[in-house]
């Protein structure tokens, strides 16, 4: 019976294609990350002078490519740039400091800061060592700048035991302080012609 066998051949080959398909479909996409945290260094384009006034910038550049999966996510020389500011103490007084800017790579903007406070002078070409401050998630084609929680998240499970107190509010009419009637003015009483007496001189 030919017809039945090429029937039974044909219905096992269709059956191998949708197990791998459906195995393939499920299969999750692996997911690679550059961590937070990772070491970066860069070049200052020019000197790092003390005199300088809040709101100037001084340009730097990535020393060293950044790599994930064999992509470049940022060439080296991407350009960023030194911030000049400051901060203000409890006391009143303003402090100068030196931030450094957030650079791009091919997922978005990276913050990033620097390992040590920037001290002035540095000269033109002097290394700033930094850190990059979010992950970078590359799950198949896809690339993405994640910022982790400035916390740690547990899995933790709430105390079973432990019964909430709860709350209770006060009606809103009790809030409500009570209305005084406001009083009617009346018109003060006045005495009439007729009940004046008249005095007559020598009576």
């Amino acid at each position: 019976m030919p017809g039945v066998r090429r029937t039974v051949v044909l219905a096992t080959a269709i059956l191998l294609l949708s197990s791998a398909s459906f195995a393939t479909a499920d299969s999750p996409r692996q997911q690679h990350v550059l961590p937070s945290g990772t070491a970066v260094v860069f070049v200052t384009d020019a000197p790092v002078d003390p005199g300088r006034r809040e709101g100037d910038v001084v340009g730097v550049h990535l020393r060293d490519a950044i790599m994930l999966d064999g992509t470049v996510l940022a060439a080296a020389g991407t350009r960023a740039h030194l911030l000049y500011g400051g901060y203000t103490t409890p006391d009143g007084k303003r402090h100068p400091a030196i931030s450094l800017d957030h650079f791009s790579v091919n997922a978005g903007l990276m913050p990033v800061r620097t390992v040590a406070p920037v001290v002035p002078p540095l000269p033109s070409g002097a290394q700033i060592d930094a850190v990059t401050l979010a992950d970078v998630d590359h799950i198949g084609e896809r690339w993405s700048i994640r910022i982790p929680f400035p916390f740690r998240l547990t899995g933790d499970q709430p105390a079973s035991a432990y019964t909430p107190t709860p709350a209770r509010t006060a009606p809103p009419k009790a809030l409500m302080k009570p209305e005084r009637p406001t009083p009617t003015p009346t018109a003060s009483p006045t005495a009439s012609p007729d009940a004046v007496a008249t005095k007559i001189p020598g009576s």
